[in-house]
């Protein structure tokens, strides 16, 4: 990496810029293909009728799957943390 060396002085104002719209562009992008995983569920597709959650199991990737989880089980962590303190 760049900022591990001794003599880095520091990115260019390009180089931010740059990393911006990358960052910009690559959420846009993951943004997008979440909105059509999403309008997939409510359209009838290949999918079976199993109920909600496996329409949304079966248009989701397994990354995205992770990621939801992910986020719904720290925020009941955090909760949990919150009601043992009181």
């Amino acid at each position: 990496m760049p900022h591990e060396k001794e003599t880095w002085k520091g990115y260019t104002l390009d180089e931010l810029r740059y990393m911006r719209a990358y960052t910009a562009a690559r959420i846009e992008i993951n943004r997008d293909r979440l909105q059509r995983n999403f309008a997939n569920i409510k359209k009838d597709g290949p999918i079976p009728k199993t109920g909600l959650l496996g329409k949304v199991l079966g248009t989701l990737s397994y990354i995205d799957i992770a990621l939801v989880t992910f986020r719904i089980g720290s925020k009941a962590f955090r909760a949990m943390r919150f009601l043992k303190k009181k």
